[in-house]
């Protein structure tokens, strides 16, 4: 198999094998269960007409939390490489920035955070579309990923990766859409579906791709040109010997279980006993009535009639404490505490500064790894901006120029830095700057201008420009003659 070219047939038993390790792993009912237990659906499935079925959604709270800690700081990526050029990387560096924009890379990864943590994986498949002439994203969910190698989660040391996707029939009108395992195909049912497999895999140092179903070939075999693979995968909890890793609400499921069956019964006994009951001697009073001047007959002297009420021993308090208590540790074991959950209030950047750190210290293995994602994310999108894009047309410091990614040598090395870019960053760097000019140590409004960020003063350009046009004037020489690096390229 590994010197010969796959098949829709090979794919598909490949697909199969995988299939059955999800299913040794109860990956799609795992899935499923902590996607409703995040919705708030956690009594799906239960017979019980007569019980009421209460949700205390701490799950939910928990995991908005662990995302609102990792997404706190605003990933920004930073490009550095050993190119013949600076200004080459400065362009792959805007390329990239573009194409976070337009792919809203940032609010998609929001939504990998998410499903990294309820499901245990995520993943982002970028690809070069040739009719945008640029590079487009999607989200892949765990149970539509399949890895050659699934005792590794490392993409690039894979044999090969499937992606699965489940395609309307219509799409495919010559197509027959997937069988059950009788063999049995559904047609006109919401099972009237095709599964389309996109195999990537490695031949002759670059990236090639087939697209197939159980019986047909979509795409021949093709080459991307690209060196790595157009994934980027992130586990929440890594398992050994497993790609498939474990997610924050796997873990806590039991615990809200049994917070919504406390709750439950804790209503039922308050619906059956929070009333006092009336005791009446029947040998008296046949039928008691409890309505505003109503007749009653009695049996002998009315004077005699008993009639007493009872009121049930309250509710233990035990319960509440337990439910409290349940609560309160989950959070406390998975890092949101009151604290944590917002109920301090920082004054300052000191104590903004100290509270993110305190915040994502539970969570700083999972920091790492979305880092690593991102700077997966980065590379693969380096490599098709490498191989696709040619020569374009950008804009660096309001003057366009055009650069030929062609020519970016195979060897080139590309270095991505991945850190977090703080709500507060700028204000905080806009006041360094005022104190520094105030007490002298920059003393040049070019120089203070150029280090103030551009998007608190979208026209310092022209500014700065002006202000050397009126110094050159000063001083008798004609600013034009000026020659800037960039036209020098």
């Amino acid at each position: 198999m590994k010197n010969r070219k796959p098949d829709c047939h090979s794919i598909w038993q490949e697909y199969q094998t995988d299939l059955a390790y999800k299913n040794s792993l109860d990956l799609f009912e795992k899935t499923k269960q902590q996607q409703n237990f995040f919705l708030g659906r956690q009594w799906e499935g239960l017979n019980a007409p007569d019980l009421e079925k209460p949700v205390l959604n701490f799950v939910k709270r928990v995991v908005n939390y662990l995302i609102s800690v990792l997404m706190v700081n605003d990933v920004a990526i930073s490009l550095k490489g050993s190119f013949s050029d600076d200004i080459t990387v400065r362009a792959v560096e805007k390329e990239v920035e573009q194409i976070n924009e337009n792919t809203k890379f940032k609010a998609k990864l929001k939504n990998i955070i998410k499903n990294t943590a309820i499901d245990g994986d995520s993943a982002v498949y970028v690809r070069y579309d040739p009719d945008k002439k640029a590079a487009v994203s999607e989200i892949i969910c765990n149970t539509n990923i399949v890895f050659g190698d699934r005792t590794t989660n490392e993409v690039e040391k894979q044999p090969y990766i499937i992606l699965v996707k489940h395609i309307a029939r219509t799409v495919f009108e010559d197509m027959y859409p997937d069988t059950d395992e009788r063999g049995i195909y559904h047609f006109g049912t919401a099972d009237d579906t095709v599964t389309v497999l996109i195999r990537f895999y490695r031949k002759n140092g670059t990236v090639h791709f087939m697209q197939t179903t159980e019986h047909n070939v979509l795409t021949d075999e093709t080459d991307t040109g690209q060196k790595l693979y157009p994934v980027a995968f992130m586990n929440w909890e890594t398992v050994r010997d497993s790609y498939h890793g474990i997610g924050a609400v796997e873990t806590i499921i039991p615990n809200q279980i049994a917070v919504n069956k406390l709750w439950a019964m804790a209503l039922l006994y308050q619906k059956n006993n929070a009333f006092p009951k009336v005791f009446i001697d029947k040998t008296k009073l046949d039928k008691w009535n409890s309505s505003p001047g109503a007749v009653m007959g009695v049996i002998g002297n009315p004077n005699e009639v008993v009639a007493t009420s009872f009121k049930a021993n309250d509710m233990s308090a035990q319960l509440m404490g337990i439910v409290e208590k349940t609560i309160s540790y989950t959070k406390d074991f998975m890092g949101a505490n009151d604290a944590a959950l917002g109920n301090v209030n920082p004054t300052n950047t000191s104590a903004i500064v100290a509270l993110q750190k305190t915040a994502v210290a539970p969570l700083e293995l999972q920091r790492m790894s979305l880092y690593q994602f991102v700077e997966d994310y980065a590379r693969i999108v380096y490599d098709i901006i490498r191989t696709h894009y040619g020569i374009r047309k950008t804009v660096i410091d309001d003057e366009a120029i055009y650069v030929d990614y062609r020519n970016i040598n195979d060897d080139a090395t590309l270095t991505v830095n991945i850190g977090p870019s703080e709500y507060w960053s700028e204000s905080a760097q806009i006041q360094t700057l005022d104190n520094l000019f105030t007490k002298g140590i920059i003393d040049d409004a070019v120089v203070y201008l150029e280090n103030l960020p551009g998007r608190v003063l979208p026209n310092k350009n022209k500014i700065i420009s002006e202000i050397k046009a009126a110094r050159y004037q000063l001083a008798g020489r004609d600013f034009s003659e000026e020659v800037t690096e960039y036209e020098t390229l």
